[in-house]
Parts: structure tokens; sequence; C-alpha cells
């Protein structure tokens, strides 16, 4: 069962990454080849259709990392450095969360935020790279036994 809810965690957070760097890399400097209102509307369906898979990836990572967590954490010898470690994790992971959270608001508090969607989606890459790190180096650190 927790070689399931390592793959399971590893491609959600594959699919969500590869597709925020997709999107930052490929499809934002692209869109300057279409006019505005061609823009708006493959944009919105482009989001819309992403969210799915994004929201559906969200869920699949946090169910699997608790049971991870629960499995792996009584083992690890540097309780303390895996606690930094993981923080690190995290604090990428709700940065990611609340910046794709707030993008995907339809209000209009937001519109700024959401014009400059490249800025975010930029940001939202980093938080990635920080996630990946933080499990990078948490996986780093001697167990026990598992």
């Amino acid at each position: 069962m927790s070689l399931v809810f390592r793959v399971l965690h590893i491609a959600a957070t594959c699919t969500s990454l590869g597709g925020l760097f997709y999107a930052r890399m490929v499809l934002w400097p692209t869109l300057d080849l279409l006019d505005a209102t061609e823009r708006e509307r493959f944009l919105s369906a482009a989001i819309r259709r992403y969210a799915y898979i994004k929201w559906t990836g969200v869920i699949v990572v946090a169910v699997t990392g608790i049971f991870q967590w629960l499995w792996t954490y009584p083992y690890v010898e540097n309780q303390n450095l895996y606690l930094i470690y993981f923080g690190i994790k995290m604090a990428g992971a709700i940065g990611l969360f609340s910046i794709t959270f707030l993008l995907a608001l339809p209000a209009e508090k937001l519109h700024g935020m959401q014009t400059h969607r490249a800025f975010w989606s930029g940001l939202n890459v980093v938080c990635g790279l920080m996630i990946l790190v933080g499990a990078a180096l948490m996986r780093s650190l001697p167990k026990t036994r598992l």
C-alpha cells in the first residue's frame, strides 16, 4: 500500500508542477499571438479545463502525503531536521495553493492579480521548486527502518 501511495503522490505532483511549468514557459509567452478577445476566451477555457486536473492533484497529494508522513516520520533518525525540511516543503505548498486558489476566484478585488498571471505563474514555479527541494531533503535523511 505504501508503494501505491508513493506512486500516486509523485504522479499527482509531477502533473501539477508540470502543468505550472508548461503554463509559465510555453502558454503565457504565446498568448500575445492572439487578439485580446481570443486570448480571454482561450485562457478561460484552458484554466477551466486544467482546474479539474489541478484540484484533483491537490487532493491526491494531500491524502497520500498524510499517509506517507504516518509511515515515515516515526522512523526518521533526525526528526528535528526532518521537520525543518518538511517546513520548507509546506511553505512552498501553501504558497502554491494560495496563489492558485486566488487566481481561480472570480472576485473583482483580485482582478489586478489575475491580469498579471504570468508573474504569479512564475512564482508558482518557484513554490513548486521549494516543494521538490524540501521533499528531496526529507528523503535524504537516514531512517531506522521502514
